[in-house]
């Protein structure tokens, strides 16, 4: 018998959504995502629509101020929220202890 394959990051049965520095669904970008890439996505058109960010920043920029603006949640089965990631102010970041900051 094969083996069942892992649920992909988009997986139909979740859905994500940001949330801000208290835990609490962004006041701005309330909605809910597919992916943890679109909701990056957008968070990051968000940044830079807002002028926190210049569309030609370097990758570490990018991941350091969408941790400091943004969390993540994601759904569970039984239609509760888990959070994956908490927003984060940049000066907790340094050599030593890095964030944990979305890919990109």
């Amino acid at each position: 018998m094969p083996a069942t394959p892992p649920p992909s990051p988009a997986d139909p049965g979740r859905i994500y959504r940001l949330v801000d520095a208290s835990g609490h669904p962004h006041p701005i970008l309330d909605d809910l995502f597919d992916s943890i890439e679109a909701a990056w996505d957008a968070a990051l058109a968000w940044c830079e629509g807002q002028g926190l960010l210049p569309a030609e920043a370097a990758p570490l920029d990018r991941s350091l101020v969408l941790g400091a603006h943004f969390g993540m949640e994601v759904s569970t089965r039984r239609g509760d929220w888990r959070t994956l990631r908490h927003a984060a102010p940049p000066a907790l970041a340094s050599p030593a202890r890095p964030l944990a900051l979305p890919h990109g």
